[in-house]
């Protein structure tokens, strides 16, 4: 009883102390009356209690109109005490969150003064508080972004700059400015220099570049600066002036558009401008740069020039502020798919602003309850606003074009109601949304999560307030959220630029999308190709040598130059052509390391190295393409190439990707492009748009149109690498993040690009597209629709093929409904001249058109590719090889079955395929155990390790016995006196194929077996002067074989003189009208080889025979439009020759031909030559003059005829040309560079 008596007294005593000092204290409550009889004696004591100590210290001091923030934490030296904390004495303005333990608000000027806060902390025995002051100035400022400091780099100075080493690579913190380039084009233009403004002074010398610095204060002024999103033009650029075109950007918080200004901000409803014109479905803004024309603007009544800037943002929300200077004006919170934006002024009045005063233009329908009623009806454009005031709310001059509301909260919400045609709202739809107007959305947290049972993705939207507890709203669904959930919906619609929008009344809602999966790459064990064919178009490439397969030092073209090596490469290894795979493989390492090394040479690079941006929080590449920098554009489709061949390394070779070596570099490219939410270096998922569920391309986002995304197969080629490395790696957060990017990707494709319900013929809610719109698919969505073209081209080819680009493993997800893609197949074809692939011209993606058509009837695709053999130029970032095995892949695999969701399997790299109701299982265990792989139509196998598995429902098939044709043509090559190839013709099985045994005898005994997918197999481990028996049978997956099939072969010598040996076929390149370089893989020989012979003949008739002493020859004389066969054979030094391989060479038409139908050029003068374009609103020439300074000059037009003189010509100048045309019926496009040779 003594005890406790005392340690009373110490609490009050203790209690009062810290209150006489003031500030934060801790206390315990009073304590209650202690009875003066001692307590029984139970024996031995129990253990004393140790009390709860807090840990954290608040913030006591804070300007109104910011975020206040508090997280009480407290620990206990008691391990099994749980601590608990409640809120006792709280302001009106704070919530406290007893789960957390955190206290939020945001004082109003009202709310000026000093404000008590009692908080307690209890570990179930003791009950402590925390008490504390916090004084609320009455007076926001807020500091405007101001520049980061650049101290001027000197590459030679190491002081000017920091490397960073991360991993064995590195980074830097500022770009070398040797880096800059610059073009003149009616002006100078800078680029690899940075996030700037796109005009320097001069471009010899080059002027100093103008830095853009993020447009963002308050709580997004303390986190990575985002990009690429709905609302990205607001962080990048601000506000945009009245009046001035150059600040086109709109926000599209859908189904609300809005042009955040420096008045204010212009509002209107998508859907009630939305309309099919011609190619595309828009909501094509009239008079888009005034201050207010359709629709309705708000601005504030003392302030008429304004600055803007992202004050917060969440997954589905932005927050918008006004200031002028320091002085915060105004804020307004955007949320994605809510009718609903929230206004808020600091200072002055709000005042809302129509075209026109009330008559035909405006009027109102309501005014009760502190809300009043506005249309608009401008230039066939009707909205139907609602405003609601915090509290009671005073509007004045309601019948005029400019309304003032006046409260003490200085509060409202501006609704915009689903639209009621040519009539007004009814009162139901009124009471039903102005119901919800006033409970205040200040973010939207947006959370996902896989199961791995099946690979569905969940993905959870909740709405919250300012205290971060969630609020009731009445939230808008796009498409791709309500067919996917079950969440209740209210009936209330509208149909906006994504499709049919539908409100309910929630607080949260969660859809649920299947996972389509990835592979590194497609099995060769199912394949129906040759193997000597397959191998050929390998060889051929690795011919080119490591000098010639990227010419390219920017991040985009470098990129595609390595994803199609990486493809290569693991396609070369599946089929055993290890020695070719390794080489390639260490021509990615070799430039990757090249890339992740920041001073490859002791000092700052100039090309191939990475900056990281710490003012834009962005990991920049040098060179930029595409306005990588100076826009921040694409970086997923950029360095999601670079992760896809990092991880093929990886795949390969797992220590590469360590923490000592470049795993710390590839993780950082992820980082820039799909960070974590908890990223401090990188905002995140940059490119990627939760609340839409899909990606943007621009970082600016300044376009009337909003933010726009073009190819869906790059972006999920991106966050498909993210998977593969990440299994690679065994890092399951960022699988699990790559699938949920790469599974809503593929679901907004088929939403959003495709409108696949309408294909199926579901109902018009269902149908994404306006009726009017009478396309299959389209191209680029935009905030405000989506539009049939590329930014490049008019071509159908390139309008539907870009979904193709790059062909592989990673965008299963365009091929998931065969019957469709036959459709988009033959629209994509339609300008083909015999709707094949085959018919396309240069340049429009034959191999590409190939490989989609793969995937819905890769016999028809074979078929066509068979007419023209390798004899075509590949799409830059496909190779002849890959088209060859994607193809008969597929013609084998059938369909795609898994992606939908109707058929799941439980890995990420898993998938089912169908030909012939015959079901094909194939998964990649990237781990070093055997794995169980379930489908959920209850197939079962085992993965093996590190390779893949393929089974099928017609293995082991009782009711086939039938074994599969003979290899025929059975041959030995490359025999030296200890090794030789062995090659045959494919055996084919009326089910499927499993492959080959083959085996070596000496005197009926055995010496090597091997197994072979493929039709060719080496041997390396013989005797000389040895006869050896070589005998093949194939397998099907059965389980039946066919007889040995065998030849008889004897070593050389040690003595003999060997064959030389010439592999792979004549290849060409750059050609044209009348030449073409001819090229092949050298010739190996045991004394050398001496010289190589070619023949050329055209129409039986030989053209040419030369005899050279190098791989390469260059063809001219040649006819325009006209087939040569080309041979050639090698001699060794004894004058043996080595068997022939041969090519195909098919010249173009001359462009500038006297016949030319659209471009013509013609010698004007012994020193001029005329250009000539038809069919044409527009064009600007672009030329150079052997190989000098690029000129770029509008041609003069004449009607639909555009010309241009070049001058100062001698005889034998080249003349490098490329047009940018603006057709008639609108668009533009650039046509490829040609030489015209004067």
């Amino acid at each position: 009883m003594i005890l406790r008596l005392i340690r009373a007294a110490i609490y009050i005593v203790a209690f009062v102390s810290l209150i006489a000092c003031g500030g934060s204290s801790t206390s315990k409550p009073a304590q209650p009356d202690i009875p003066d009889t001692d307590l029984p004696d139970t024996g031995t004591p129990e253990p004393e209690n140790s009390d709860p100590v807090v840990q954290s210290t608040p913030a006591t001091a804070i300007a109104a109109g910011n975020v206040y923030s508090y997280q009480i934490m407290a620990s206990d030296a008691d391990e099994s005490d749980v601590i608990s904390y409640a809120a006792v004495t709280l302001p009106s303005w704070l919530a406290f969150d007893p789960d957390t333990g955190i206290l939020t608000g945001t004082p109003q000027q009202a709310h000026a003064g000093n404000a008590e806060v009692v908080l307690s902390y209890s570990d179930g025995n003791v009950t402590l508080q925390q008490q504390f002051t916090i004084a609320v100035s009455a007076s926001y400022t807020e500091e405007p972004p101001t520049p980061m400091s650049r101290p001027t780099v000197n590459a030679a100075d190491t002081s000017t700059y920091t490397i960073t080493a991360y991993g064995a690579g590195s980074i830097a913190d500022a770009i070398n400015p040797a880096s800059y380039g610059c073009v003149y084009d009616y002006g100078n233009w800078i680029y690899n220099a940075g996030v700037v403004e796109p005009g320097v002074s001069g471009c010899d010398p080059i002027g100093a570049p103008t830095y853009r610095t993020p447009q963002v204060v308050g709580e997004a002024a303390s986190v990575p600066t985002p990009t690429h999103k709905w609302w990205g033009s607001v962080s990048f650029l601000g506000e945009m002036k009245i009046g001035d075109p150059a600040g086109a950007g709109y926000i599209t918080p859908d189904p609300i558009t809005a042009r955040i200004s420096n008045k204010g901000v212009r509002i209107m409803g998508i859907p009630n401008g939305l309309g099919a014109q011609g190619n595309q479905f828009i909501y094509s803004v009239p008079d888009p740069f005034s201050e207010v024309f359709d629709g309705i603007a708000v601005a504030n009544s003392e302030y008429a020039n304004l600055e803007a800037y992202l004050k917060s943002y969440s997954d589905g929300t932005a927050t918008v502020q006004w200031q002028s200077g320091n002085l915060p004006v105004m804020q307004a919170t955007f949320v994605h798919g809510s009718p609903y934006v929230f206004f808020k002024a600091y200072r002055g009045n709000m005042v809302l602003r129509t075209k026109a005063a009330d008559g035909g233009e405006k009027g109102t329908f309501y005014n009760e309850n502190n809300s009043l009623g506005i249309w608009t009806s401008v230039a066939g454009n009707k909205n139907d606003f609602l405003i609601t005031g915090e509290g009671e709310t005073v509007f004045n001059n309601i019948e005029t074009d400019t309304i003032t509301l006046t409260n003490a909260a200085n509060e409202f919400t501006l609704t915009l109601l689903p639209t009621a045609g040519a009539g007004t709202p009814s009162s139901t739809v009124i009471q039903a949304f102005e119901d919800s107007a006033r409970a205040v959305v200040a973010k939207v947290d947006i959370q996902y999560s896989v199961d791995r049972t099946n690979n569905m993705v969940t993905v959870t939207h909740t709405y919250k307030n300012e205290s971060n507890t969630p609020v009731q709203t009445l939230a808008g669904l796009l498409p791709m959220h309500w067919k996917y959930s079950d969440t209740a919906l209210s009936g209330y619609k509208t149909r906006s630029a994504r499709g049919m929008v539908q409100f309910a009344h929630i607080d949260s809602f969660s859809y649920t999308i299947p996972y389509v999966g990835v592979l590194p790459y497609l099995p060769s064990s199912v394949g129906d190709f040759d193997s000597s064919v397959l191998a050929g178009l390998v060889q051929a490439f690795v011919a080119e040598g490591p000098e010639n397969w990227n010419p390219h030092t920017d991040t985009y073209w470098s990129g595609k130059a390595f994803n199609k090596v990486a493809e290569l490469s693991a396609i070369a290894r599946s089929v055993g052509m290890t020695s070719e795979a390794d080489t390639l493989l260490n021509w990615l390492k070799a430039e990757l390391q090249d890339w992740f090394s920041a001073n490859t040479n002791g000092s700052l690079d100039e090309k191939k190295y990475f900056v990281y941006d710490a003012e834009w929080n962005t990991l920049l590449g040098l060179e930029e393409s595409f306005a990588a920098h100076q826009q921040l554009n694409d970086h997923h489709f950029h360095y999601g190439y670079f992760v896809r061949a990092a991880a093929e390394i990886c795949r390969v070779d797992a220590s590469w990707c360590g923490a000592d070596q470049y795993g710390p570099m590839v993780e950082l490219l992820i980082r820039d492009y799909a960070g974590a939410k908890d990223d401090t270096m990188f905002p995140y998922v940059r490119n990627f748009d939760p609340a839409n569920g899909f990606s943007w391309a621009s970082g600016s986002a300044n376009f009337v149109l909003g933010n726009n995304n073009e190819s869906t197969s790059e972006a999920a080629n991106a966050y498909g690498a993210i998977i593969l490395y990440g299994l690679i790696t065994g890092d399951n957060e960022l699988v699990e993040r790559g699938m949920y990017l790469h599974a809503s990707s593929s679901v907004a494709y088929w939403e959003y690009w495709n409108n696949i319900d309408r294909y199926l013929g579901a109902d018009a809610d269902r149908d994404n597209f306006p009726s009017g719109y009478d396309k299959l698919t389209t191209s680029i969505i935009w905030g405000h629709g989506g539009v049939f073209s590329t930014w490049f081209s008019g071509a159908y080819a390139h309008i539907l093929g870009i979904q193709g680009l790059p062909t592989n493993p990673l965008i299963f997800h365009v091929g998931l409904h065969p019957e469709y893609m036959e459709d988009y197949v033959a629209l994509g074809l339609s300008e083909s001249s015999n709707n094949k692939p085959s018919g396309l011209i240069d340049d429009q993606w034959r191999d590409i058109w190939w490989n989609l058509w793969a995937l819905t009837d890769a016999e028809a695709a074979i078929a066509d590719y068979n007419t023209v053999g390798s004899n075509y130029a590949p799409e830059f970032g496909e190779t002849k090889a890959h088209t060859y095995h994607w193809l008969h892949t597929w013609n084998a695999l059938g369909h795609l079955k898994t992606g939908t969701g109707e058929l799941t399997v439980n890995d990420p790299a898993a998938l089912v395929f169908e030909k012939d109701g015959i079901k094909t299982y194939v998964a990649y265990n990237f781990s070093g155990t055997p794995k169980t792989i379930l489908a959920s139509d209850g197939f079962e196998f085992i993965a093996q390790p590190n390779d893949f598995t393929v089974v099928t429902t017609a293995d082991n098939n009782p009711d086939d016995t039938q074994p599969p044709t003979l290899p025929a043509n059975l041959q030995a090559l490359n025999l030296t006196q200890t090794s030789l190839d062995v090659k045959w013709d494919a055996s084919t099985d009326n089910y499927r194929m499993a492959g080959y045994v083959v085996q070596v005898l000496q005197a009926d005994t055995l010496i090597e077996e091997t197994s072979s997918i493929a039709s060719i197999a080496s041997f390396n481990n013989l005797t000389a002067s040895t006869s050896y028996t070589i005998q093949v049978k194939a397998k099907d997956r059965s389980g039946n074989e066919t007889a040995w099939v065998s030849i008889t072969v004897t070593t050389p010598s040690e003595t003999d003189d060997l064959l030389p040996t010439l592999d792979g076929g004549v290849y060409s390149a750059n050609v044209g009208p009348n030449s073409a370089d001819l090229s092949w893989a050298a010739a190996t020989d045991d004394r050398g080889i001496a010289s190589y012979t070619i023949e050329v003949q055209v129409g039986g008739a030989v053209f040419v025979t030369e005899t050279v002493f190098d791989t390469s020859y260059a063809l001219s004389g040649l006819t325009e439009a006209t087939e040569y066969n080309v041979a050639v054979y090698a001699t060794d030094t004894g004058g043996q020759q080595s068997a022939t391989i041969s090519g195909i060479v098919n010249t173009t038409s001359n462009p500038f031909g006297s016949g030319c139908e659209l471009i013509c050029a013609s010698a004007t003068s012994s020193s001029s030559v005329t250009f000539t374009v038809h069919q044409a609103g527009a064009v600007d020439i672009h030329y150079l003059v052997n190989g000098g300074n690029q000129q770029n000059v509008r041609m003069s037009a004449q009607a639909d005829t555009s010309v241009y003189e070049v001058t100062g010509l001698s005889a034998g100048d080249v003349v490098r040309v490329s047009f940018t045309v603006i057709p008639l019926d609108g668009g533009a496009y650039d046509t490829d560079w040609e030489n015209y040779t004067f």
